[in-house]
């Protein structure tokens, strides 16, 4: 919830829109039972949105909603945007063509005209005829509502667990309230095919005359207009936005790394990343809800304007020093030098090879084993270093293939452990479910190991292995030759400290309640425990499993066999 009054506002009023819509398809798919159905929840869902109430809200919420989002435009410095952004914009600007008029011949005749403005009313007005542009409608205004809500959640990374959930909802629900307009439609022209039938429905529901047809086709005219006008002003204030910031002063912003760029005063740091075809992240929009568009201020930092509460919140989350602000919020007004942080795709919208953007860092989130041989120092006595290095790398050889072979990548080696990274190619779903096959295959690899090399160990060679999921960044970090891929975070002091929990609950393998959940092990029950990680704000549900082999099959992936 993170954003400044306006953004708040403009969120708000977007979900009451959306709860509306929802509500109405909902309806429409109801005809898929039968016309009777629709009209009764018609009946109690118009009794609540046509309250006093009700119609304050919904009005409010539309018109808050027009008019911030037309200031947000306005101001815009640059019209390359994320694809995401670029849909809501462009569907923000198209449907009240269609909307406003829609609303004149329904709720307009109902106030104006005294119809009864039902289905029986709308059906036997739009079907066949108006189809199309009714689905049209349909089609932008949900498309527009689902890519405000995924602009939103997107920065939450438990809403990657549900996504694919939500991409079927989004897709069924639309489908099933136009496949029920249209059932309900073709019912209703049968109606009015009897004789007799179109006449006792006009009176049912007190159809418009010559006079009052001419009156709605009037009042559709003036929404018509009225939006033209709307866009006609909103160019013209672009227009003037952008003439005052070419006209005025210019400053120099400096990129560590490249380039040197000469700017208007005006424009956020990331509008000018954009407009320059600089790579910048930003997965939130620009709203100050995440802090992937982050800079490190290295010149120029005392001209800028303090940082606003919404600014001020995200950075605390993130522990930023002082010098850190977000590039979506900062206006510089002199010369500034600055660092990205962050690897973003370039302003032109051409995606980044995924790899070369992993270079300069990204926050992603991802599966971390920790994995710790027991009581090394014990196998190490009475040992040559030779045998030691050679005991070793065997070991390293055996649980490196187990965790290669199920996708995932070795980030480092950590004296007698190792840290493994799954999930990067194909989700935080799979790589969970990757990196339990793996702990899985660890087990039974040192079966192998301990019979082949039992009279070179003084006992079987155990491990502890911990296993968790959540955001990370991920980059190549260090100096000289000694530069590397690797993963920092809150996360990776998580997952060491559920490796080291290992030993206290005599397991070979714990796993978080994150894991069990992205990999789908509904049936997991724990031991109730939770534990505190030093920097995670929350406690952590653990699961504690004996051994790798003692993983239901059913959670290790389709096809798994063991």
């Amino acid at each position: 919830m993170r954003g400044d009054t306006a953004q708040t506002l403009r969120f708000a009023s977007g979900m009451v829109l959306f709860g509306f819509t929802l509500l109405h398809l909902v309806n429409h798919a109801l005809g898929l039972v039968s016309l009777d159905t629709m009209l009764v929840v018609q009946h109690w869902r118009v009794l609540v949105q046509r309250s006093i109430p009700g119609m304050a809200l919904l009005g409010g919420a539309l018109g808050v909603h027009i008019a911030l989002g037309l200031a947000k435009i306005a101001r815009r410095t640059t019209w390359r945007m994320e694809p995401t952004e670029a849909v809501l914009t462009g569907l923000g600007l198209l449907i009240p063509f269609l909307l406003l008029p829609h609303i004149v011949d329904t709720h307009g005749a109902a106030s104006m005209l005294g119809v009864s403005d039902s289905y029986l009313y709308v059906l036997s007005r739009v079907w066949p005829g108006q189809a199309l542009t009714q689905t049209a409608l349909v089609a932008m205004v949900w498309v527009h509502g689902c890519a405000g809500l995924r602009s939103w959640l997107r920065v939450d990374p438990r809403y990657q667990r549900y996504e694919p959930l939500l991409l079927v909802a989004a897709v069924v629900m639309p489908l099933a309230a136009l496949t029920g307009f249209m059932v309900a439609g073709r019912e209703v022209v049968a109606l009015g095919a009897v004789t007799g039938g179109l006449d006792q429905v006009k009176a049912l529901t007190g159809w418009p005359d010559e006079a009052g047809e001419l009156r709605l086709g009037q009042w559709r005219n003036v929404t018509r207009a009225g939006a033209a006008l709307a866009l006609t002003g909103l160019a013209g204030a672009i227009a003037w936005f952008v003439w005052r910031a070419q006209s005025g002063p210019r400053i120099t912003v400096t990129y560590v790394g490249g380039p040197v760029i000469t700017t208007p005063i005006g424009p956020t740091l990331l509008e000018i990343s954009r407009q320059h075809g600089i790579a910048h992240a930003a997965i939130c929009g620009g709203r100050s809800r995440c802090s992937t568009c982050r800079v490190r201020i290295d010149a120029g930092a005392t001209k800028l304007p303090p940082p606003d509460v919404s600014e001020q919140a995200t950075l605390a989350s993130i522990d930023a020093p002082s010098n850190v602000r977000l590039a979506c919020q900062v206006r510089p007004r002199a010369n500034i030098t600055v660092a990205r942080l962050l690897r973003g795709v370039t302003a032109t919208g051409a995606a980044l090879d995924a790899a070369d953007a992993e270079q300069g860092g990204v926050e992603r989130v991802l599966v971390l084993m920790f994995l710790d041989v027991r009581n090394f120092t014990h196998h190490m006595e009475q040992k040559l270093p030779y045998d030691v290095v050679y005991l070793l790398n065997e070991f390293f050889a055996a649980t490196g293939r187990a965790i290669t072979t199920n996708g995932g990548v070795i980030d480092k080696f950590l004296g007698d452990g190792l840290l493994a990274v799954f999930g990067r190619a194909d989700g935080p779903e799979a790589g969970c479910r990757q990196a339990l096959q793996a702990a899985r295959a660890i087990d039974l690899a040192l079966d192998h190991f301990n019979a082949r090399l039992a009279d070179e160990l003084v006992e079987p060679m155990r491990v502890g292995i911990g296993i968790h999921a959540g955001p990370l960044l991920l980059g190549r970090i260090g100096w000289g030759v000694a530069v590397d891929m690797t993963v920092i975070g809150h996360t990776v002091n998580a997952a060491s400290r559920l490796e080291a929990l290992t030993k206290q609950k005599n397991c070979q393998l714990i796993i978080s309640r994150d894991v069990a959940d992205f990999a789908g092990w509904t049936e997991a029950r724990g031991s109730g425990e939770s534990i505190e990680v030093r920097g995670v704000a929350k406690p952590i549900e653990i699961i504690a499993v004996r051994r790798g082999r003692d993983l239901p099959p059913q959670i290790l992936g389709p096809g798994w066999s063991g």
